[in-house]
């Protein structure tokens, strides 16, 4: 049971709380059942004495006891003195009780038991009735224990009432828990409030207003997003087929290179704005396009083919090896945006003259795709943050807008796709990792071997005479 469970809660109030009302019906009990009995008893002492002093005769027969019946059964004995004060008759000799010289109730302690003793004088003889005080307090702890017993039985019973009677509750706040765990900000819905107790509801509802507000705050940011992406489309291709005609009517050298920077400038633009339309596309609330089997090996073979021109340019070796082929259901847009986020930024961060290779392979049983580069790496105390929105490490020489990897991590996690960042062990670099768990692992065809004429003309009267029937 956990440390703030509404379970624990109520039995660490409420079990208590019967323990401490048997401690005090127990208590009160004692004493006021004992305080009864105490007036009942010695009453009967009374009585009993009465009826032993009106006897006529100077030495009246009585009726033996045992140790048993006086102490363990309470049975009251008697004692009868003569006007000298002598003893004449007794109902339980073993106990060497003397005459007490008042009359009345009185408390005697022999040894280590105490006795409740009533002494009756007459002219012509002296009474006294006793009983053990140790039955009377059995008896009175008898009763209070049995007072006690019903409410100390009710604390199992309500721990199970509790435990059993609380899951109905404890099942409907699991189902609005569930609910809650499925919320992502591509879909904000409410909570079923339906199924909250009463005590629980107005939170619920409360919960469900801030998601409202969410849900409209996410819709507002998205419109914007796509709404300055579009708008910014237009001016800037216009700027960049102004740039073209520019350059060709500016030969100077110098105007060249300045074109030359305006032109990366505008190159970096369009690709931001073309970012931002993609990641507006994929947090938008709309369905994605049903997933489809895509060959890995197959992708990733087109999709490296685009990046040839701008590997061979910056003299990067780009490379692939493959030991098996996978088949994955997945977006495959999606999952193409992905791949190409991950080529191209190993690609920008690689230097000159380096090596980028991509693997396809299996790992522990998982299928698994590695690009791995040589270049500057992440620092370790930054991976965490490689996935934020326009995170970028200070220093860094490529320039970029920080929106590729949180892009390649959204569609990632759309396609429940493991994807991590980690540092090359080997040397400087870095490694993005792809694991699909879902992946089966495509067998290769199996190539027949080719028939000759003359082999085929050789094994013909052979594979007759296999065929022929037994004569």
């Amino acid at each position: 049971m956990r440390k703030d469970s509404l379970r624990k809660q109520l039995m660490t109030w409420l079990l208590p709380l019967y323990v401490v009302a048997a401690i005090v019906a127990a208590t009160v009990t004692y004493y006021v059942y004992g305080n009864m009995v105490s007036v009942f008893m010695d009453n009967q002492l009374r009585l009993f004495a009465d009826s032993h002093a009106g006897a006529s005769g100077s030495a009246p027969t009585l009726r033996p006891l045992t140790r048993h019946n006086v102490v363990e059964k309470g049975d009251m004995f008697v004692q009868v003195w003569d006007r000298r004060h002598r003893l004449v008759a007794t109902s339980w000799p073993e106990l060497d009780l003397q005459r007490q010289p008042a009359q009345g109730f009185h408390d005697v302690t022999i040894g280590d038991s105490r006795w409740r003793v009533y002494t009756l004088q007459s002219p012509d003889r002296t009474v006294q009735s006793a009983q053990s005080l140790r039955f009377r307090r059995h008896l009175v702890k008898s009763q209070a224990f049995q007072v006690a017993l019903p409410v100390l039985l009710m604390i199992p019973i309500s721990a199970c009432f509790l435990w059993f009677g609380m899951r109905p509750a404890v099942r409907r706040l699991e189902l609005i828990s569930r609910a809650a765990a499925q919320q992502d900000e591509h879909r904000l819905t409410e909570l079923p409030a339906e199924h909250a107790p009463c005590e629980i509801r107005p939170l619920v509802l409360a919960v469900n207003t801030l998601l409202a507000r969410l849900r409209n705050a996410f819709s507002a940011q998205r419109r914007f997003v796509q709404d300055a992406a579009h708008e910014l489309r237009t001016p800037i291709t216009a700027m960049s087929l102004q740039l073209e005609n520019l350059k060709s009517r500016m030969p100077d050298s110098a105007s060249t290179e300045q074109l030359k920077q305006l032109e990366a400038g505008l190159a970096r633009t369009k690709r931001l704005v073309e970012q931002l339309l993609r990641l507006a596309r994929q947090e938008s609330p709309r369905p994605a396009d049903p997933p489809i089997a895509i060959q890995l090996d197959g992708l990733l073979k087109s999709t490296i083919a685009d990046f040839m021109v701008l590997a061979d340019k910056r003299n990067i070796d780009l490379g692939y090896a493959a030991d098996i082929d996978a088949t994955v259901h997945a977006n495959e847009d999606e999952l193409r945006s992905l791949i190409h986020n991950l080529l191209d930024n190993a690609l920008r961060y690689t230097p000159p003259g380096g090596i980028v290779d991509v693997t396809l392979h299996r790992d522990t049983g998982v299928v698994t795709i590695e690009i791995a580069d040589n270049g500057t790496g992440i620092p370790t105390e930054l991976l965490p943050r490689v996935f934020d929105r326009f995170f970028r490490i200070e220093g860094a020489e490529t320039e970029g807008s920080g929106l590729g990897l949180a892009i390649a991590k959204n569609a990632a996690d759309r396609n429940r796709i493991g994807l991590e960042l980690i540092n090359r062990v080997d040397g400087s670099g870095l490694i993005a990792r792809m694991r699909f768990e879902t992946a089966t692992i495509t067998p290769p065809p199996v190539a027949k071997p080719l028939v000759t004429d003359s082999e085929a003309t050789t094994s013909a009267p052979e594979l007759a005479a296999e065929t022929q029937p037994p004569a």
